[in-house]
């Protein structure tokens, strides 16, 4: 069966007629055309005719006293039609066409290889933003625009590059060096009082020291010169050093004497929403924003495949419990408990190195408020480094 007739499709028939020639000739006279002839006997005979013309041998079969039967049909129409009936298996096939087209030509997973410093989900975002990512083209993700692109996205990287291996791009980096950061510290200073206080102990490693333990110093006064007198001539230099300081320090902290407080858990609901790429398809009716009484736990679920790669997806699932609130009254003790607690933390931060002596605090409670005023003596160091240019005063005195 040529190629032709295979996309007409044509129809095998056995005819049974008193007279078999003279059917035939019939046949012939009106245009139809019949293919491999064989006799069966005398009355009955097999042949094969095309699809579009077997209605109009029907016809003229019946007319004739003929009887036909069908006994088969043939060709690829007849296959595409028996396959169009079943649709869940045309899609299912259509499916594997496309995805067979497509998918060596596209990247669906992406890998940040050769990176120390900057993070990968960094290099990743980076990289999304400039055509690398899910379901982009093989052949752009390998073009020198987009690494350009990258390494003027991320200025921490000294070079970038792009490989595929099947439908997974590779992105190799090296990172630019970051110098030591006592080498980056270059350029001539003195270090200076942060704050006014009491020398404790004053350590020089560099630079000239300008105070002694039991001297009273100023905010802003040189503590260590960077410049040192050697007679012909000044060595000038970093000044580095720890100086330690007795300092006074006043702090006044506030709090609310009226408290709000949850209670238990009245009502909770859980809600689902599907996260494709930066797209979210919520679940659930509403804009998903809670109030006050709301607490709102979510959970992240990345689909995964076998073999560790992730999918630009995942599935959400958020539980929102709505409680209630009430109200009560703080104590005094438990006020200054708290603002005690507050008001050392805070002078610890701010404080690089050092520790806090004693203290005299006072609450008062006024105007629904509990007022902690406060004065403490600190031990701390106070030596900050201050660059210097020439024709300054470097902590020196005619």
């Amino acid at each position: 069966m040529g190629v032709f007739k295979s996309m007409a499709g044509m129809v095998l028939l056995e005819m049974t007629s008193a007279d078999v020639p003279g059917t035939l000739r019939g046949i012939n006279g009106l245009g139809i055309s019949v293919f491999q002839i064989q006799p069966l006997d005398e009355l009955t005979v097999r042949f094969r005719v095309y699809r579009k013309d077997y209605r109009r041998l029907c016809r003229f079969a019946q007319a004739r006293g003929a009887e036909l039967r069908l006994c088969g049909r043939q060709g690829i129409y007849w296959r595409v039609k028996r396959l169009l009936g079943r649709p869940v298996l045309t899609f299912g096939m259509g499916i594997l066409i496309l995805a067979a087209i497509l998918v060596p030509s596209r990247v669906f997973f992406v890998r940040v290889e050769g990176n120390h410093q900057v993070p990968a989900n960094r290099i990743l975002e980076a990289a999304s933003e400039h055509g690398i990512g899910f379901g982009a083209s093989r052949r752009a993700v390998r073009s020198e625009k987009v690494k350009n692109a990258l390494l003027s996205a991320l200025p921490e990287l000294q070079w970038a590059g792009v490989n595929t291996s099947g439908c997974v791009a590779v992105i190799s980096v090296r990172e630019r060096d970051v110098p030591d950061s006592e080498a980056a510290e270059t350029g001539i200073g003195s270090i200076v009082a942060a704050r006014d206080g009491v020398i404790v102990s004053c350590t020089v490693t560099r630079g000239s020291g300008l105070c002694v333990p039991g001297q009273a110093v100023r905010a802003g006064q040189a503590l260590i010169s960077g410049y040192t007198d050697c007679g012909r001539t000044i060595t000038a230099v970093r000044a580095q050093g720890e100086v330690m300081a007795e300092t006074r320090r006043n702090l006044t902290a506030c709090t609310p004497s009226e408290t709000l407080r949850r209670t238990d858990c009245q009502t909770e609901t859980v809600r689902y929403s599907l996260l494709i790429g930066k797209k979210r398809i919520n679940f659930f009716q509403g804009s998903g924003i809670s109030d006050g009484s709301c607490v709102k736990m979510k959970q992240v679920s990345i689909l995964t495949l076998p073999g560790g790669f992730r999918l630009p997806a995942a599935l959400i699932r958020e539980t929102v419990a709505v409680s209630g609130f009430s109200t009560g009254t703080l104590d005094e003790a438990t006020a200054r408990a708290r603002l005690a607690g507050y008001a050392a933390g805070y002078l610890r931060r701010q404080m690089i190195a050092g520790q806090i002596l004693s203290c005299a605090e006072f609450l008062d409670a006024s105007d629904g408020l509990y007022r902690l005023t406060g004065e403490y003596a600190c031990t701390e160091m106070i030596g900050r480094f201050q660059t210097e240019q020439i024709g300054e005063y470097h902590g020196k005195t005619d």
